[in-house]
């Protein structure tokens, strides 16, 4: 029987029978343990919950049993006599109202922190005197009362806390976050072999596609790998975190990893690797590995070069995405919802389609250099080998000089779309910002500024062409088949960005609770970069929602959901909660419009857009500069 090596990072509490009532105390841990479940939103591992209802009208108090009631409507419609609609329900018993019948919540058992805290779901509006009420009843009916937090996971809760008496004790997401030991990133299963990666400049040579990392911390892109343990945490739009899903490969953290010697000592063994929300286990194999290597069919991407002219936003459409690239293409339908919708997209934009990238690399004369790598097995052959090809390959698009009319042509159309001569030059290619191929972090962005020699445009655009041919980039698209025949680079160019108040990235579905309504949002300060911050900072991370005035799945007054606070604004959103709110009810409109219009076949709840926004300095303003289909 193969050995197993389990972090099972699991509730080990012994479980014991109790009444298929619903009682009104929690004598024990074993008590609570055999009522909670997983909470509904999974936005950190390690957590079981049940849930109480509080009835006003007798101030009795219930604790659900998770096997036989889901959500709180059901036990008080099945229990408590409850008759009206699910939308009444939810208009009256999640607002402030006096009159309010119920008093909803969890309670969350956090086991790295060994607390028990009081949850508020997002949208609740229960005003103070209500949330007092609430907490003094379960404080006096569970045996963790001394204890017993109240936690702050939302906007609203937080601005209820100078106000709450100082018998009510505080949990906040910050240190929940920070004693975490377990974070699941990507949840699947693959076999491989453990690779140890204690110095990533010195140990990462020669990693394989078929190898399960260890390593502290991931550079901003990994080569292909089977998957990855990392000691530290990842934020849900990390660069990683989308990899790790695209790529469907099991990605976790945990915290003692180096620590662990059962773990150290599966170095260079074939193992069965599975990641799932409160554990990851790694079951040592016999399997080969060559035979289970992911079999993809050949990707040939549409690229036209016919085009040889610059195209200003305003004209772009998602189908020129085979002229221009998917970002260029996407940005100029975001252009169009922003005469409509109410926010900004960088101005001053226009596209350089593929046909100039065509020229100057038939210039360079690189054809015969990719003819040859492409012949050889890529996927197993030395990365210092591949990487000298690529190098090559690069070096000969950087030394060749530019079409001067090409340069002309771009500086005429900076100067005739706006004041700014400081232009971000961005890449667009057809491999990248498409269904089931995001390519996130894996190409350049370079800034160019007319008449500024330590900035010249010319190497910008360089610059961004060559990356296309990246050791990263190459090898994403060698693990998906891609056709590297058909692949073009075009350029998207705006306005620069040199300074803004706020920037984020939002997903237009809720990664932490399946087919519900939520958007997650990552926001930090300046430009302090989200998906790969600096070691040691955290930024925001909250589920925000739009209201009734945009969605049918709208909440009454939207809500914001917590998870993390940014460590650079003192314990403080970096967005208004107004600004929170029209964030949401912007991206509900975006997406329903993007949805009706390019995906007729896919339903909203399994359907997600991956937007980038920033405030801008001094005015606050919503821009938005990206969108992409998130996979």
């Amino acid at each position: 029987m193969a050995r197993t090596i389990s972090i099972a990072i699991l509730l080990l509490w012994s479980v014991i029978g109790c009444s298929q009532g619903q009682p009104n105390q929690i004598a024990s841990h074993s008590e609570f343990q055999a009522m909670s479940s997983q909470p509904l939103y999974q936005k950190y591992g390690q957590v079981t919950s049940v849930k109480v209802v509080l009835d006003t009208r007798d101030d009795k108090l219930y604790f659900i049993h998770s096997s036989q009631y889901q959500y709180h409507h059901v036990f008080c419609e099945n229990k408590l006599g409850y008759r009206k609609t699910l939308s009444e329900f939810n208009d009256e018993n999640y607002s402030g109202e006096p009159t309010r019948q119920f008093l909803l919540a969890n309670i969350n058992y956090y086991q790295a922190l060994d607390k028990f805290a009081l949850e508020l779901g997002p949208s609740d509006r229960m005003n103070q005197k209500q949330l007092e009420q609430l907490f003094f009843a379960i404080e006096k009916d569970v045996f963790f009362a001394d204890n017993f937090y109240l936690m702050l996971n939302t906007a609203h809760v937080n601005g209820l806390k100078s106000s709450l008496p100082k018998t009510i004790s505080i949990l906040t997401p910050e240190e929940v976050y920070a004693n975490q030991m377990y974070q699941p990133i990507s949840k699947n299963t693959r076999f491989g072999r453990v690779k140890v990666i204690r110095n990533w400049d010195t140990d990462s040579k020669g990693i394989r596609s078929t190898d399960i990392l260890f390593l502290e911390d991931i550079p901003l892109t990994f080569p292909l790998v089977a998957g990855v343990v990392v000691t530290k945490f990842q934020t849900p739009l990390s660069h990683v975190s989308l990899l790790g899903h695209n790529r469907k490969i099991p990605v976790c953290a945990y915290i003692n990893l180096f620590s662990n010697q059962d773990l150290m000592d599966l170095e260079g063994k074939i193992v069965e690797f599975t990641v799932e929300q409160d554990s990851f286990y790694l079951r040592l194999s016999s399997v080969d590995l060559k035979a289970h290597i992911r079999s993809r069919k050949p990707i040939k991407l549409k690229c036209d070069t016919s085009v040889d002219t610059i195209i200003p936003a305003e004209y772009l459409r998602e189908k020129h995405g085979k002229i221009v690239g998917n970002k260029a293409a996407n940005f100029g339908e975001l252009l169009q919802y922003s005469k409509k919708l109410g926010f900004k997209t960088p101005e001053s934009a226009f596209a350089i389609p593929f046909g100039f990238y065509a020229q100057h690399t038939e210039r360079a004369g690189i054809r015969q250099l990719l003819t040859q790598l492409l012949q050889k097995d890529n996927l197993n052959r030395n990365s210092e080998s591949i990487e000298a090809d690529l190098k090559l390959i690069r070096w000969k698009i950087l030394t060749t000089p530019i079409d001067q009319n090409l340069l002309s042509s771009v500086e005429k159309m900076i100067l005739r779309l706006g004041d700014s001569k400081r232009m971000r030059f961005r890449s667009s290619t057809n491999a990248e910002d498409r269904e089931g191929f995001s390519g996130a972090g894996l190409y350049t962005s370079k800034t160019g500024e007319i008449n500024n020699p330590k900035k010249p445009i010319d190497q910008a655009i360089k610059q961004v062409w060559a990356s296309l041919w990246s050791y990263g980039a190459f090898m994403e698209r060698e693990a998906f088949n891609i056709d590297h025949r058909y692949i073009a680079m075009g350029i998207l160019v705006h306005r620069s960005f040199p300074e803004e108040e706020v920037n984020g990235v939002a997903i237009t579905t809720n990664l932490y609770r399946d087919n519900y309504m939520g958007f997650v949002v990552n926001a930090q300060l300046g430009n302090e970069n989200v998906v790969q911050p600096t070691s040691g900072i955290e930024c925001d991370q909250f589920i925000c929602y739009p209201d009734e005035t945009t969605s049918t799945y709208g909440k009454k007054k939207g809500g914001i959901d917590i998870i993390t606070y940014s460590s650079l604004n003192d314990g403080k959103l970096t967005m208004s909660e107004s600004e929170i709110q029209d964030l949401a009810n912007i991206l509900e409109q975006i997406k329903r419009r993007y949805l009706r219009k390019h995906y007729t076949g896919k339903t909203y709840f399994n359907f997600g857009l991956d937007l980038e926004f920033k405030l801008e300095k001094n005015s606050r303003n919503l821009y938005i500069k990206q969108l992409r289909v998130f996979n």
